[in-house]
């Protein structure tokens, strides 16, 4: 894939081969600007790409822009998904019957997603960090959560505290 003109980055979630995330591997290139190789992941206009590991090399051009818009604080009802199989290594990717499969890739570090009818977020603490064991007694389940909704380029980053997850029967 090309680099855009200007100085604009195309952005996507980043996870490892099989059922891990990608931050031993990115880590170290933190903000800056990276050429990487790997596998498109994709649904519903949602991206991620698998690192080929050892892929990835900074740019000479300097440091990629991040920025941060807050949308405001939401309730809302959905469930928390391992957002590489949702968006397209499993079908469907989600309920009780993928949820030990779930937990698994939570757990190896796949970053955990909240998946409303209609939206698609990245699920982190309401401090930012992340929350992968945190979580995991919650996938699964129909659950309703209270959190604060920022954008990042295309993606929409949910930050709530487990404590505010409540089960819905």
């Amino acid at each position: 894939m090309g680099r855009p003109r200007g100085k604009e980055y195309s952005r996507y979630l980043l996870v490892a081969p099989g059922k891990h995330g990608a931050d031993a591997e990115v880590h170290a290139f933190a903000g800056r600007a990276v050429r990487l190789r790997g596998s498109l992941i994709y649904r519903d206009g949602h991206t991620m790409v698998e690192l080929v590991p050892g892929s990835v090399q900074v740019l000479k051009e300097g440091p990629a822009s991040v920025s941060r818009t807050t949308l405001g604080e939401v309730t809302l009802t959905g469930e928390i998904v391992d957002s590489k199989c949702y968006l397209g290594v499993m079908n469907p990717g989600r309920t009780k019957v993928h949820r030990d499969c779930a937990a698994r890739c939570i757990s190896g570090g796949i970053p955990p997603a909240f998946v409303t009818a209609d939206s698609f977020y990245l699920l982190v603490g309401g401090d930012g960090r992340p929350v992968q064991h945190e979580v995991l007694d919650w996938v699964g389940e129909t659950i309703e959560l209270t959190g604060t909704v920022e954008r990042s380029g295309e993606t929409l980053i949910l930050r709530a505290e487990p404590s505010s997850f409540r089960r819905i029967r």
